[in-house]
């Protein structure tokens, strides 16, 4: 072969082979496509207008989120998944021995203003009491016995004197000192009876008054005290707000419970069931309270349910990507409507998606 030749062969080839190939991806593109029939239609609602959506099954249309007042360790569970709960009852107790500790304390401490309270309420009793004539029964002896000793002393004196020079003088001086101490004596014991015979110091009667205002505010404010910690301790048992079914929890024995978890525990009323339809902002416009609507699961199409009207949310929201994911939103936004699931069956529960057809208003509503 002519060496030229077998140098251009292979480039002729190849550029053929090119011409061919994009030749046929231009037919290939504008050739018709056959589209194969559908053996069945998807099921729809029997309505000329159709708003076709999804939504998310719930109870009652508001789930109950249980939270913690503080962050503790967990001390007790009093609940399972799928357990019915009353209003009231316990569902579990946070770590109450701090707390119970602290009631002792402004227990004790309400007792003890208590008895500061009594004791100057006696004080007063005592001072509005006097003068009482008990206290002065023995004064009065007491004034008696020394006017005695004073008519001794004073009767021994005498007699000593009328001795003259056959008596001692350092006697007669001793008698005459005798007297003087009664006389004193005698004195002291009637200022004493007068002294119990006065009615209570005004001053006296004002400090007690103002003492036992100081016991009552102490009283007040130790009392407080104490009724806080009581409802800080009853803070820690949490309880159901409502009658409603446990449909998750996550809370353990020993586990930490702070403010703030959203899945230690959750409510929600199963015996009506909701179901929360996203509406796309372009098909909002049909949108109308009172709609009837039908929805059903993904591989029960065979098996509608009736949907009865129960309200519009009012704001419109980011759509939600049903993908399981916290927080994650599409594109767009969409307006939530919640109707009522009519006569259930048993298979449906929360957390199912659904597809949902409604009744679409021929006119936007003015």
């Amino acid at each position: 072969m002519h060496p030229i030749c077998s140098r251009f062969l292979p480039l002729a080839i190849l550029a053929v082979t090119g011409l061919a190939a994009a030749g046929w991806s231009a037919y290939a593109t504008v050739r018709p496509t056959v589209v194969p029939a559908l053996d069945a239609m998807p099921l729809q609602g029997p309505w000329p207008e159709r708003i076709s959506a999804s939504g998310l099954i719930e109870g009652d249309g508001n789930d109950t989120i249980i939270g913690v007042p503080e962050a503790a360790l967990v001390s007790e569970v009093a609940v399972r998944i799928g357990q019915r709960v009353a209003a009231g009852d316990l569902l579990f107790r946070l770590d109450d021995r701090l707390v119970r500790a602290d009631l002792t304390v402004a227990e004790a401490e309400v007792a003890i203003a208590q008895a500061d309270a009594a004791t100057a309420v006696a004080e007063i009793s005592r001072l509005d009491s006097l003068p009482r004539s008990e206290d002065a029964i023995p004064a009065a002896a007491q004034v008696a016995v020394a006017e005695a000793q004073l008519r001794l002393a004073r009767t021994r004196r005498v007699r000593l004197e009328n001795l003259g020079d056959r008596g001692i003088d350092s006697e007669r001086e001793d008698a005459r000192l005798a007297e003087a101490v009664a006389k004193a004596e005698v004195g002291s014991a009637e200022a004493a009876l007068a002294h119990i015979s006065l009615p209570a110091w005004s001053q006296d009667l004002e400090l007690a008054r103002r003492r036992q205002a100081i016991a009552l505010a102490r009283i007040a404010a130790a009392q407080a005290r104490a009724d806080a910690v009581r409802v800080r301790l009853s803070r820690l048992a949490v309880r159901s707000p409502r009658a409603a079914t446990v449909i998750a929890s996550e809370v353990m024995v020993g586990s930490l419970a702070t403010p703030g978890d959203r899945n230690l525990v959750v409510l929600a009323d199963l015996d009506r069931l909701m179901v929360r339809i996203e509406i796309d902002e372009s098909q909002a416009w049909k949108l109308q309270p009172g709609l009837p609507g039908q929805g059903w699961l993904r591989g029960a199409r065979t098996r509608p349910v009736e949907l009865r009207y129960e309200r519009i949310e009012p704001r419109a929201a980011a759509r939600r990507a049903i993908l399981g994911k916290p927080g994650e939103r599409l594109d767009g936004r969409a307006v939530q409507a919640l109707y009522h699931l009519v006569d259930p069956p048993v298979h449906l529960r929360p957390g199912l998606l659904m597809e949902i057809d409604l009744a679409a208003a021929h006119k936007p509503e003015r």
